[in-house]
């Protein structure tokens, strides 16, 4: 399924939801995926401006929330390899995102990439985190999952006393044969497969369903008795 074809079911869903009587909608972004480029932020405030200009049968414009998110890679998906952007660029992407977004009437809210990073270290994080932890707890670190108690300051002086650095776990993208702290943790998908997918990505290459056709040798054949079916009928 391409891109356009995407928008188009998009803007077909809006203006169904217009002539059903709803007049506001709220969207989500996410900013920093792997592969991203200008352009696809630039189709961000492409359609956001072309769901604006839908109108109801009585004639009502929507009014859109648009919320802008920070891609943060996380263990057990193909992007556990990948790197995260910088703050410095996550906060370029955001401003040029806002500007274009704000001319087309929406509303526009977004997230703290300072958060996104620490958030990028510990999912990606091994035991050495947990003085980090204990440390920023010490400093009066606590409830920082919400923005208005949240002190990057003081991690960053938490991560600097234990001689470590977020950046080491959040923006260097690993290698296959790298060991992941997370790699004992048996989820059913096996690596192999998830390598796979995160080689895809470049490409744009989407892997179909397996329910509704090929197995895919995703691991779970191993696990559950459909998926063992499928996969010996697929190796015949």
């Amino acid at each position: 399924m391409n891109k356009g074809v995407r928008e188009e079911q998009i803007l077909e869903t809006a203006q169904a939801a217009l002539d059903q009587g709803w007049n506001a909608a709220k969207l989500y972004f996410l900013l920093g995926l792997p592969t991203e480029t200008d352009e696809d932020l630039e189709g961000i405030v492409a359609l956001v401006q072309n769901i604006t200009a839908l109108r109801s049968k009585a004639g009502r414009r929507p009014q859109i929330k648009a919320s802008l998110s920070s891609f943060v890679p996380k263990p057990h998906t193909p992007f556990q390899w990948a790197a995260q952007n910088s703050v410095e660029e996550l906060l370029r992407k955001q401003a040029l995102v806002k500007r274009d977004l704000r001319k087309t009437g929406a509303q526009v809210s977004w997230n703290s990439p300072q958060a996104s990073l620490l958030e990028a270290a510990f999912s990606r994080g091994d035991r050495r985190l947990s003085r980090v932890i204990h440390v920023a707890w010490q400093k009066g670190c606590v409830f920082n999952a919400w923005s208005e108690h949240l002190d990057f300051d003081k991690w960053m002086e938490a991560f600097n006393s234990c001689e470590l650095s977020p950046d080491f776990y959040a923006h260097r993208e690993r290698g296959r044969d790298e060991l992941l702290p997370w790699g004992h943790i048996d989820t059913g998908i096996s690596a192999d497969h998830l390598w796979r997918e995160y080689g895809g990505t470049p490409k744009g290459r989407e892997t179909p369903d397996c329910r509704s056709g090929q197995c895919h040798a995703c691991g779970l054949q191993d696990w559950l008795p459909e998926c063992g079916q499928r996969s010996s009928a697929a190796a015949k």
